[in-house]
């Protein structure tokens, strides 16, 4: 199989490409994806209509590892990015705050277009970016995946941070060698799926295609289930790995959006080592 480069618009007539593109999350990843992909829209001058879905409120914590500012303390994380690149690139940037995505309805409600304020010149590529690590998530994004004909699907996660199980009971200090050398070693590695449907063709399989195992992955409970604490507990992660996980869905757009094609399918990362690897698509 060798590698090769997928035209986004197929076999259509149409020469140019309108983005319609879905975040689904915008915490510690999806927040730094947003931003980067804001000023990349721009850069390029691209027409595009932004979706960010998110319904979690900023806290004091989220400064640390997120980009809050005082001020955006107690306001919706989703608002406050879109409010933010919007003056900044005037961009088409919409909110969903709503609730946790947990249906494929909410899903196709969060592509809906106004197609009359588009030019009929212009090929709409859906664009799904998933930044929710957790399987119940993407369940509900493969089988949207499976249901609609054409979709670029992103899909990022990361390691999680090893801590004792009985933390935060006990102080870092008081943590045996093995515990410490355990967390010292982990939340630094992840991976980014793109699976790329055109027409009704698979052209590159979703991220539960490659690891089966998320389909049959017991993680039954809907995040809109689960308390803050509960949430933050079940997915500690580290900010340089939330880096790298945002920048290996960049690197994709990068080149959709310079050359309205596609090459890869699917990048490794491990953010202490400073290591990212790309897979191709091939056929």
């Amino acid at each position: 199989m060798q590698p090769i480069s997928i035209d986004l618009r197929g076999i259509s007539y149409k020469k140019n490409v309108f983005y319609h593109i879905v975040i689904i999350g915008a915490g510690g990843t999806g927040g730094i994806v947003i931003q980067q992909l804001c000023q990349m829209l721009s850069m390029f001058n691209i027409k595009a209509k932004l979706v960010i879905a998110e319904p979690d409120l900023y806290e004091e914590k989220n400064m640390n590892n997120q980009l809050c500012l005082a001020k955006d303390v107690g306001k919706n994380k989703a608002d406050v990015l879109a409010k933010r690149y919007r003056a900044a690139y005037q961009l088409d940037i919409a909110t969903y705050t709503g609730g946790y995505v947990e249906d494929c309805k909410t899903i196709e409600h969060l592509f809906q277009l106004n197609y009359e304020k588009i030019d009929y010149s212009y090929r709409v590529i859906p664009i799904l970016i998933s930044c929710v690590d957790n399987n119940y998530s993407r369940k509900i994004f493969h089988d949207y995946f499976l249901s609609t004909s054409t979709l670029l699907y992103f899909d990022v996660g990361n390691e999680n941070v090893t801590f004792p199980s009985d933390y935060p009971n006990r102080t870092m200090e008081e943590w045996t060698e093995e515990e410490l050398d355990e967390h010292n070693k982990s939340g630094f590695t992840g991976q980014m799926v793109c699976g790329f449907k055109l027409d009704g063709n698979t052209i590159s399989e979703p991220i539960a295609s490659l690891y089966p195992d998320i389909l049959e992955y017991t993680d039954e409970i809907a995040p809109s289930q689960l308390s803050c604490q509960e949430l933050a507990a079940s997915n500690p992660q580290r900010l340089i790995t939330n880096r790298y996980s945002a920048m290996s869905v960049i690197t994709v757009l990068n080149e959709i959006f310079e050359t309205k094609s596609i090459s890869t399918h699917r990048i490794l990362y491990h953010a202490k080592r400073g290591y990212m690897r790309s897979e191709p698509i091939t056929g």
